[in-house]
């Protein structure tokens, strides 16, 4: 079985997220993409962020009628900040999969800082590491030498600037998926 982890807050997801996902399930030739949104990530702690319950109910709205697409609310339960290495320690076991078969799929402005993550040699050791191009950001800058791209296309969407736009009340409508624009609203989120 092979897998791709795909971490992050989520706040909210869009359909960037999605878009990477799909072409990751393909181009990985994956059995099982997760989407595991995080407590509380070590890189903001200081950020306010809406609930972990609101972001994992979002993503599974997302989510919801593809059946390639699962999501784990294992960073929720365990709760406490989320790393990413403790993440793949839990499921590489938990699924009896060995590197050749993990993957944990990033955005390229994370590879940037990512020898600043907790533990960067265990997890490049537990999974391959899957980088989908971000707009405005280049892999050369990197570090970590040792990656595969996913060739997604490049959407400037970002969970921040439709937080703005909700704050602005401007629609977020086709950046979100529509059940998610729905909870967004009924919920008041970003306001």
């Amino acid at each position: 079985m092979r897998i791709a982890i795909y971490g992050g807050t989520f706040d909210p997801i869009h359909i960037a997220h999605l878009i990477i996902a799909e072409y990751a399930f393909a181009e990985l030739s994956l059995d099982k993409l997760i989407f595991i949104p995080s407590f509380s990530p070590p890189h903001k702690l200081s950020v306010p962020m809406t609930s972990p319950n609101h972001r994992l109910h979002m993503v599974k709205l997302a989510i919801a009628e593809n059946p390639k697409l699962n999501v784990s609310d294992f960073e929720i339960i365990k709760q406490g900040t989320s790393f990413t290495v403790d993440t793949l320690i839990h499921f590489s076991g938990h699924f009896h999969v060995q590197k050749k078969d993990l993957y944990l799929l990033v955005g390229a402005d994370n590879l940037l800082d990512f020898h600043l993550w907790k533990d960067p040699e265990e997890i490049v050791r537990l999974a391959q590491i899957a980088v989908a191009n971000r707009p405005s950001f280049t892999l050369s800058n990197a570090r970590l030498t040792d990656y595969v791209v996913v060739g997604a296309p490049l959407l400037d969407i970002s969970a921040s600037m439709i937080r703005k736009r909700m704050q602005q009340k401007k629609s977020v409508r086709y950046l979100v998926p529509p059940k998610v624009e729905e909870y967004i609203l009924q919920h008041g989120l970003y306001q």
